[in-house]
């Protein structure tokens, strides 16, 4: 018996030794075929570099958003892998922002061996006539000892030309890890309180440092903390959300002839007749040249569309309060900034209910709220309708661009004008100036000037070459073209 078991333990094990053998000839042909065909590719040094990401969608459907239905399924798109840029050339951008002499600003991250992290950023402006000027890390405020190492939030840019952003500054030591990608309408999302911040303004007298954490918040014993969404007019008024501690909570503040102000803050009652008081929840748009500044804001559990005006803060509407649809109510606004022109007029996006609930873009100049195309609306020489609307940029004779979702993932960017509504580009139509079967994926915000040139950061797909991203510029005759591109070399 013992004679037998022994037997039956030797078949099994050199059964085992076979089947081990045969593995690990499989891996090693394998590992040997890999191998070959790494010799046979040319060798490359690995770069760090910014990661080509998707525009910045919006945060999730706050709790003032209405239910959204399912969609059929999509099928998953094959990843490309995306090809690093080289040295000195545009890696990542954020969006650009336009004035009203078509001067385009922008932020742009790229490679660079000297830098601590393998990448660095600056700050690019293109004139019309074609020419550069830039604004790099390490350029000193004439009012502070160390130079800018970061650039935070979005940048803004009025018509003297005159650069507005907030960035870290003197820190020698490593960075920490990087921020998760940022809600673009979301202040809290560019708070890095536990490092040197200042709000800068670039103008051509020269760099300058105008606020920085740790002042002192005017008629409070408190200290800021964080900033967020700031902007300079052509007049030189500076706004800005402001976040302080001991006691903490959040603001609008404003800097005119050197003199900082409060406007509004948290536990502030909002007036207007209405009840209730403003929490730490403000979404601003940039102020325009009426030194006016348009901001969503929470109250309690509702939220509204403010203005700050110099005759004091008018309430646009609030929760509850009718919607210009029949038999509707507006019941939120999704957390979406709003946008102001500088005539004064506000457009947003609302949420309301009735017999036909769904969302639209809504404005409001001297009269009552209007509205400029809902959900439900067909899209003109298409078989589809607009489901939402976000990002919308209003210029002073009131021409609006936007994106407009419709039919699943569908989006495109849209202008408003005195013609109606036009498409300028949209999902899976081809890249105009692009390679062959190039078409658009994503957008983000996008800017327009009072002439009605329009500017916005998109990514692009190709199912040969993967994914990229670019900057893109339409005139005011509708002609569109890439502006800069993703690994394309950088102005001196």
């Amino acid at each position: 018996m013992r004679s037998n078991q022994r037997h039956v333990f030797f078949v099994l094990a050199l059964v085992s030794l076979c089947a081990l053998l045969g593995a690990f000839g499989v891996s090693a042909q394998k590992k040997s075929q890999q191998t070959t065909r790494q010799d046979q590719a040319p060798v490359k040094r690995k770069a760090t570099h910014p990661p080509a990401q998707s525009p910045v969608q919006p945060p999730p459907s706050a709790k003032d958003d209405e239910p959204v239905a399912v969609t059929d399924k999509i099928a998953v798109e094959k990843k490309t892998e995306t090809k690093a840029p080289g040295e000195e050339a545009f890696g990542n951008f954020r969006p650009p922002i336009i004035n009203n002499k078509g001067e385009i600003a922008f932020v742009s991250l790229f490679n660079s061996q000297k830098a601590r992290d393998g990448f660095a950023q600056s700050i690019f402006v293109r004139s019309p006539d074609g020419s550069w000027k830039v604004t790099r890390q390490g350029e000193k405020a004439v009012n502070l000892p160390k130079g800018i190492d970061g650039f935070g939030g979005l940048l803004a840019f009025n018509d003297n030309g005159d650069l507005t952003f907030i960035a870290d500054f003197g820190d020698d030591g490593p960075k920490p890890a990087p921020a998760p990608a940022h809600d673009p309408n979301d202040p809290l999302s560019v708070q890095t309180p536990e490092r040197n911040k200042s709000i800068y303004v670039k103008s051509s007298s020269g760099l300058k440092s105008l606020i920085k954490l740790g002042d002192e918040v005017p008629a409070m014993p408190s200290h800021f903390s964080g900033f967020a969404n700031a902007s300079t007019n052509s007049q030189g008024v500076t706004a800005f959300i402001g976040t302080y501690s001991d006691p903490d909570g959040k603001g609008l503040f404003m800097v005119e002839g050197g003199k900082l102000r409060l406007v509004c803050r948290s536990g502030q009652r909002i007036g207007n007749g209405e009840e209730g008081t403003f929490s730490e929840h403000y979404y601003p748009t940039h102020i325009n040249e009426r030194s006016e500044v348009a901001f969503l804001a929470r109250v309690g559990d509702k939220s509204g569309i403010f203005v700050s005006r110099p005759k004091g803060i008018e309430l646009i509407t609030l929760i509850g309060r009718p919607a210009p649809i029949k038999e509707a109510n507006f019941i939120g606004f999704g957390n979406r900034a709003p946008t102001l022109s500088d005539s004064g007029e506000v457009a947003f996006v609302g949420f309301f209910d009735g017999p036909n609930a769904g969302r639209g873009l809504f404005t409001k100049g001297e009269g009552p709220i209007k509205i400029v195309a809902k959900s439900g609306d067909k899209i003109s020489d298409t078989n589809f309708a607009f489901t939402d609307f976000l990002y919308p940029a209003i210029n002073t004779r009131g021409d609006i661009v936007f994106l407009g979702k419709y039919g699943g993932r569908n989006q495109g960017l849209f202008i408003k004008s005195a013609k109606g509504i036009e498409l300028i580009a949209a999902v899976d139509q081809p890249v105009p100036g692009g390679i062959k079967e190039e078409t658009f994926n994503n957008f983000t915000q996008p800017s327009i000037n009072d002439r009605g040139e329009v500017v916005f950061y998109a990514q692009t797909k190709n199912p040969k070459t993967g994914v990229d991203i670019g900057i893109f510029y339409r005139d005011e005759k509708g002609n569109l073209k890439p502006l800069v591109r993703r690994g394309e070399k950088m102005p001196k």
